[in-house]
């Protein structure tokens, strides 16, 4: 039999709701009739997570599963060489019955930079953080400026206790320069002393410049973020104004399996701590990750667009962290099979999801699915099996990589580069929405593809733009890259 080495990308994606399985067995779905292949394909839809047969209480579903996979075309061209699947994690929308506990560090730019309504915004964002989380959660705040220093330690929300707190954040002053990495590296200190029981716990860093003392590079930041990892921690960045270094604030979220927020207005700050604490809230599994295990005869090769971990078996680990209701990441992990001549379905890897349920004593639960497809020398069979759904992931993400790149392109001046780019992933959208024959899918991409429309009008623009409007859009498409990446 003749060997092939074949290429292969793996699109992972967590994102709309689905339903919970309690246990740790391979997951079908609510009609318990589900089939491996169903569920590999993308063909059987699980059910709505929300059932009001418990006193209008919505709950989550006991059967049904979260991940999914589906291959570009469920049958992929023999000795092709390249090849994409789809695969994604859907985090139930339906809310959790137990709120987790949280542990959550704030980690405030006190630089000169953050003078007047910047420092005043930060106070009142403190504020609302510490009103807004309950009593019992846990609370650290430490600021930077040439140094890093704690404001106030790790400290059990109570009625007494935030009017301690409150007290310290109206001290905090402005001045001298920007040392963040011993301010993101004393919050996590700080967060890394959480007790078990509080399973939910952040790293929030609001800053408004680029570090200028200490280790500065996004390379020694985004290290320092992904160190968090180990006592399950992330990090969530507000970027306040024009003049912070996307680059390093984008490497603390993608590290950590994070978030970034841009504020084009310091007023939005409270507004978007606000938010992150309702996401938080929302939280529905925590220390969650998803292993990948190769079949026999493949090899995974690597992955792009998100932090992973190879084991020693060559299996991958690509952490998530705690997922919040409705959540949605993207990354490709590119696959080598070694024999590509099998005319049947065969296994290509086992994809299992792994995280603690708070619902139910946050006992692990694993679910599995497993990637599989045939191969064909016909290129009309290949076409005709072509999976919409993973297309359309596929072209987000593809989508997203090009708007990051017009990002730094408009960065460096360089607008009609920016252009260029966001023409050809706005093509491409619109290209896979009028193949789509999911309204669902059409929808999506076309959303995005009017987003990246409206991106490319301002880049154009941008030439005849004053300097500050030209900084603004930049970040702003930053911003939207990040976002569509699942950031």
């Amino acid at each position: 039999m003749r060997k092939t080495a074949f290429f292969m990308a793996i699109v992972v994606l967590a994102g709309c709701g689905a339903s919970v399985v309690r246990g740790p067995e391979v997951a079908v779905s609510n009609d318990g009739r589900t089939t491996d292949a169903q569920l590999a394909t993308g063909t059987k839809a699980v059910d709505d997570p929300a059932r009001t047969d418990t006193g209008g209480v919505p709950q989550r579903n006991a059967a049904g599963t979260w991940v999914g996979v589906a291959p570009e075309s469920d049958v992929l061209a023999a000795g092709d060489g390249t090849a994409s699947i789809a695969l994604w994690v859907d985090a139930p929308t339906a809310r959790p019955r137990v709120r987790v506990p949280m542990d959550v560090s704030l980690v405030i730019d006190t630089s000169g930079s953050m003078a007047g309504a910047k420092i005043e915004n930060a106070r009142r964002a403190s504020n609302l953080l510490v009103d807004d989380l309950a009593d019992g959660d846990i609370v650290s705040i430490v600021s930077f400026n040439d140094d890093a220093k704690t404001i106030a330690e790790p400290t059990v929300l109570s009625s007494e206790t935030r009017r301690s707190l409150k007290a310290k954040i109206a001290l905090l002053q402005p001045n001298g320069s920007t040392n963040m990495f011993d301010g993101l590296g004393l919050g996590e200190t700080h967060v890394a002393r959480a007790p078990n029981t509080h399973a939910v716990r952040r790293v929030v860093v609001i800053s408004d410049g680029i570090t200028n003392v200490g280790p500065s590079s996004p390379e020694a930041l985004g290290a320092l973020a992904e160190r968090g990892i180990r006592f399950h921690a992330q990090v969530t960045s507000l970027g306040v104004g024009n003049d912070y270094d996307e680059r390093t604030l984008n490497a603390l979220a993608t590290r950590s399996t994070g978030r970034l927020y841009h504020l084009s207005d310091p007023k939005e700050m409270a507004s978007l701590v606000g938010h992150e604490l309702e996401l938080l809230r929302s939280t529905v599994a925590t220390d969650a990750f998803v292993e990948v295990v190769p079949a026999p005869g493949v090899d995974l090769v690597g992955v792009e667009g998100v932090r992973s971990e190879r084991g020693a078996d060559g299996a991958f680990k690509l952490p998530l962290g705690a997922l919040f209701s409705g959540q949605h990441r993207e990354a490709v992990l590119r696959v080598r099979l070694h024999d590509t001549t099998a005319t049947s379905s065969r296994a290509l890897a086992s994809v299992r999801l792994h995280f603690r349920d708070p619902d139910d004593g946050d006992v692990p639960r694993i679910q599995e699915v497993v990637a599989r497809a045939g191969f064909s020398s016909d290129a009309a069979s290949v076409a005709k099996a072509e999976n919409a759904k993973a297309k359309s992931i596929i072209a987000v993400m593809d989508a997203s990589k090009l708007e990051l790149g017009a990002s730094q392109s408009a960065g460096q001046g360089q607008f009609a580069a920016a252009d260029k780019q966001l023409e050809e992933a706005q093509l491409a959208l619109e290209t896979r929405a009028k193949k789509a024959t999911d309204d669902s899918e059409r929808a999506r991409l076309s959303a995005v593809a009017r987003k990246v429309a409206s991106a490319r009008a301002q880049v154009q623009a941008a030439p005849s733009a004053p300097a500050a409007t030209q900084r603004n859009m930049t970040l702003e498409l930053n911003a939207a890259g990040m976002h569509d990446s699942g950031f």
